[in-house]
């Protein structure tokens, strides 16, 4: 072997004739130049010095650029630090070749002599327009692309410290650094390991910059197998780029002919056919060590490092990795050469076979390794950062876009430094996997949603995210299971009898089915004991409305996460319990309640619900309301309630259930306020609630009695007043503790608040019964007006409310006529029927408390006898001034529309008849049945004689129509009935 390097070296002979014809052609060129434009100057003999010099500075300037552009400058550098003297000659010696060659082209020489002189102007003129037509097109400026919308993170390698976001920058400087010092060692690796995504491409980028300030000595040349995967030789493709690299740097012409003999050598033998017979071609018999020594030599001569960066290996599959390795090996001779290998060997290592055969290879090869890490701190400090300084990597979007984002990646960053965080590294653990992220949140266009606005959790929000871009089966089941309506695996639930929040039973099975990070997030999601949900009972609602592991009934929160993530559909505000509770907490800052509720999202003409979910939110959360707060919300539900509607489709409108909001705000934030926290409960205290209803001490003038049944309200201000006064009664079992105790103790402080529930409501609703009635007797009985007449007259929208006012056309609509859409205009229909009969039997019925409340007509007008006054006084004006055709002939309809409204179900009655009938229990509606028998046996043959059956008149009910044609004749022998049991005691009716 020292023999063979001591042996001196064959010259290049290919690169010596190379350049020897160089200065050959080069002369020749010149030559042929000169006679051309020898033969012009006569033609430009008449322009002027000057306009002569500014051609020729044309021509000389479109010849420099053109160079300049082409980087012949930079290899003009590059041969003249060269010093290869012996290369110089060689061109010299070419140039003086042509003068000797001069007769062997004479007679082209003469030719050119003779030629027209303006073939001169033609070659220059072509000459410039081939050099002009790449500068133009390369300065020629481009049309401005319309900057697209939707932008997304592309997962491009750093190039520079500026772009560095993990803080690499210092362990890149310290790499090259070693590398550098380390001096040129044959066979010298360096292993760069680090998992996919870690950076590795990015750390030696970081690592070549500071290599590029030691141009003068070492050259990088970057090899990516990855691209030529699909060759057969990969060791020829690495001597090619090799000499490539080399090349770009330095002056070197021998090094091509080295290295093309190489690539020979490797290849071995090469066969070829012509006409038919194949010629097989061997290559020299010198050796691959001979070969390397050669280019070893020339590394050597120009005094190089060569630093080769094999990156992406860990991409191949086995057996290409472990050609990779040998194509390297082949290449250890090279003694000024230097390797770095970027790789993963847990990839590497994946196979069996294949892969323990690469890890033995890497063992082999590399010298010293380097392993990549990033911290989890590191990553949450990216995502908490400025999005300005991230302008490198992120400023192709938009900075609004980003602002949206950084809700989401500020709990991503968090999650990040939890104790989670190792289990998050394979979701998100490096920065590719972040901007992978970030590019789906994009694909949502997030920056069209106010996620704030919205009930989503961010953490399931991100979680599910994970699961949809790394385990998209998963995810598929998930929608599956979980939407249209439908509630699968993944969704808990809770059995009526049990309050605790349950998995479903094939919850289990799918997690063990999943291990690893898609287990981890299947718990993080779903698993009831890890969300530690507890007893269902004392979950918020804020928490119910939110996570995702709800998903039945109203609470559908995980379809609605899956339809944002695969439809980028989001909820509507007003569908959102956010909306509500960032209101709530609004006015409890002191914003009055009427200017929440005429906000763009609370407008009654769009819908009622916005408004009855915030009066739900507001009451479930009145308990710390100060004194001020407390006194808006109870005036400003009081001034709404005349606005909402009276019936809903699929229950009582919100006007009613108004009413029970109202009475829960008393129980709970109705007394004991002060600007400060609520005083206790005692007695003393909660009086005050009891001044609000009757208007008395600080709520004189402001009684909500009044209120409720004030004189522009109508009679569905009366239906109000008497439900919120049923509501009061203490056997409905409503919860209102502090407002019955209220109640009681405002007639007698010594009375028990607590004991037999019978004895609390008698005591509770006498007052409130009495103040009632003495209302209505003042509006109506001494008023001499006919209340169920004018709740038969109630204007429509006052049953619409602003809601539903543009039904007002259909629901005025003949609610018995057949021709066109009346079911609005039957449901207002039976409102009044209903409103009518509600309140006339809360005022007359004279029932004790049963479960039902005690009725209105129990108590007297005045005193604590209880002897059934009220209800006395109510049955005269019924059947003596609103019944009595004597006051006015058409009061009869409103009898027997009376009597139709109280048909009995069959349900109740056991007998066998189809459809509604009249039974004397429920005929009265609520008024006393002898007065009826009464009323019946005095004016029977007028009514009857009127022969109203063949009447087309029909009275509207919620869950039946009455026909005057069908049902009045069995109205008419229930009344009989009841006439029979009162005309022994009565008078016979005068003729």
């Amino acid at each position: 072997m020292a023999a063979t390097k001591s042996t001196m070296k064959m010259p290049e002979l290919l690169v010596f004739a190379k350049m020897f014809v160089v200065g050959l052609v080069a002369a020749e060129v010149y030559r042929a130049t000169y006679y051309l434009g020898t033969a012009f100057t006569p033609a430009i003999a008449d322009l002027s010095l000057w306009t002569r010099v500014i051609l020729v500075l044309i021509g000389l300037a479109v010849c420099v650029v053109y160079a300049v552009n082409r980087g012949a400058h930079i290899s003009a550098v590059q041969v003249g630090r060269s010093l290869r003297l012996d290369l110089f000659i060689a061109t010299c010696l070419g140039a003086w070749s042509n003068e000797l060659a001069m007769p062997w082209l004479s007679e082209f020489h003469a030719a050119l002599k003779a030629s027209d002189p303006y073939w001169a102007p033609v070659a220059l003129l072509l000459f410039c327009t081939v050099l002009l037509s790449p500068l133009v097109q390369r300065h020629w400026p481009r049309r401005q692309q319309t900057p697209s919308q939707l932008r997304f993170l592309s997962d491009e390698e750093i190039r520079c410290e500026n772009d560095d976001l993990l803080s690499n920058e210092t362990q890149a400087k310290s790499f090259a650094e070693t590398v550098l010092a380390s001096g040129a060692h044959s066979g010298l690796v360096f292993g760069v390991d680090g998992p996919w995504g870690v950076g590795k491409t990015s750390f030696i980028n970081l690592a070549e910059r500071y290599w590029e300030r030691a141009a003068d000595k070492v050259i990088v040349c970057r090899f990516e197998p990855l691209r030529y995967a699909s060759e057969p030789d990969l060791s020829d493709r690495l001597i090619r780029d090799l000499s490539a690299a080399i090349q770009s740097k330095v002056f070197a012409p021998e090094f091509r002919p080295a290295a093309s003999r190489y690539s020979r050598l490797i290849k071995g033998k090469a066969d070829m056919s012509f006409l038919g017979f194949k010629l097989s071609l061997e290559p020299s018999q010198e050796t691959v060590d001979e070969l390397l020594d050669d280019i070893d030599e020339v590394l050597r001569r120009i005094g190089r490092r060569v630093i080769v960066v094999i990156d992406d290996l860990d991409r191949l599959d086995a057996k290409t990795v472990n050609n990779v390795l040998f194509a390297t090996r082949r290449t250890f001779k090279l003694s000024q050469a230097t390797y770095v290998l970027c790789y993963d060997t847990e990839v590497l290592a994946g196979g069996k076979e294949e892969g323990f055969r690469a890890r033995e290879f890497l063992e082999k090869f590399v010298t010293v390794k380097l392993s990549l890490f990033v911290d989890s701190s590191r990553i949450s400090n990216f995502l908490r950062r400025d999005w300005e300084r991230a302008e490198s990597q992120l400023g192709s979007v938009p900075s609004d876009t980003m602002v949206k984002l950084g809700a989401v990646l500020n709990e991503l960053a968090t999650i990040l430094d939890g104790d989670s965080a190792a289990k998050y590294q394979p979701l998100v653990g490096d920065l590719r996997k972040v901007k992978r992220f970030i590019n789906a949140i994009l694909l949502m266009q997030i920056e069209k949603t106010n996620l704030g606005r919205t009930d989503f959790d961010k953490r399931d929000l991100i979680n599910l995210m994970l699961l949809h871009l790394n385990y998209p089966g998963l995810f598929r089941r998930i929608y599956a299971e979980e939407t249209e309506g439908r509630s699968g695996t993944f969704s808990i639930n809770r059995e009526y009898d049990d309050p605790e929040f349950k998995n479903a039973h094939g919850f289990a099975q799918v997690k063990e089915e999943n291990q690893g990070a898609a287990k981890f997030l299947l718990e993080e999601l779903f698993d009831v004991e890890v969300l530690e949900l507890g007893d269902g009972r004392n979950v918020e609602e804020s928490v119910l409305r939110s996570r995702a592991c709800f998903n039945k009934g109203n609470t559908r929160n995980l379809e609605s996460y899956l339809k944002l993530i695969v439809r980028f559909g989001t909820p509507e505000p007003q569908e959102t319990f956010v909306l509500y509770q960032t209101a709530v907490d609004r006015v409890r800052k002191g914003q009055p309640i009427a200017s929440v509720l005429t906000e763009a999202d609370f407008l009654l003409e769009r819908t009622e619900n916005a408004h009855d979910q915030f009066w739900r939110v507001l009451v479930n959360q009145a308990y710390d309301f100060t004194g001020v707060t407390a006194e808006d919300a109870i005036e400003t539900l009081v001034k709404f309630v005349p606005l909402y509607s009276s019936f809903d489709n699929d229950d009582r409108g919100l006007r009613p259930r108004s009413i029970y909001s109202l009475l829960r705000l008393l129980d709970r934030a109705g007394w004991g306020r002060t600007s400060g926290r609520r005083r206790t409960n005692t007695s003393e205290n909660v009086k005050e609630v009891a001044w609000r209803i009757f208007g008395e001490k600080d709520f004189v003038g402001k009684g909500l009695l009044e209120q409720l049944a004030s004189t522009d309200r109508g009679v569905l201000g009366w239906n109000d007043l008497m439900l919120f006064r049923l509501q009061c009664s203490a056997d409905r079992g409503g919860q209102l503790y502090n407002l019955h105790t209220a109640l009681i103790v405002d007639q007698d402080m010594s009375a028990p608040t607590s004991g037999l529930v019978r004895q609390l409501a008698l005591l509770g609703m006498r007052k409130l019964s009495q103040r009632v009635f003495a209302h209505f007797k003042r509006g109506y009985i001494d008023a001499g007006r006919n209340f169920i007449a004018e709740a038969y007259d109630v204007p429509v929208d006052a049953f619409l409310g602003q809601a539903f006012a543009h039904l007002h056309e259909q629901a005025s609509l003949d609610p018995s006529s057949e021709n066109g859409d009346t079911t609005i205009a039957r449901r207002v229909a039976a409102a009044r029927s209903f409103a009518a009969s509600f309140v006339i039997y809360q005022l007359s019925n004279a029932l004790p408390p049963n479960g039902s409340g005690v009725g209105c007509g129990y108590y007297d007008e005045s005193g604590a006898e209880d002897c059934g006054g009220i209800s006395k006084l109510m049955n005269e004006y019924i059947f003596g001034f609103c019944f009595s055709p004597a006051v006015k002939g058409d009061n009869v309809l409103l009898f027997l529309d009376h009597c139709l409204a109280h048909l009995s179900s069959p349900f109740h009655t056991g007998r066998d008849e189809e459809g509604y009938v009249a039974t004397k229990s429920g005929l009265p509606g609520g008024l006393n049945p002898k007065a009826m028998g009464n009323f019946w046996l005095h004016h029977r043959d007028h009514i009857r004689g009127l022969e109203l059956q063949h009447n087309g008149r029909c009275v509207f009910m919620p869950g039946y129509t009455a026909f005057y044609r069908d049902d009045l004749d069995g109205v008419f022998a229930v009344l009989d009935e009841l006439a029979e049991e009162v005309a022994p005691t009565m008078p016979a009716p005068e003729a």
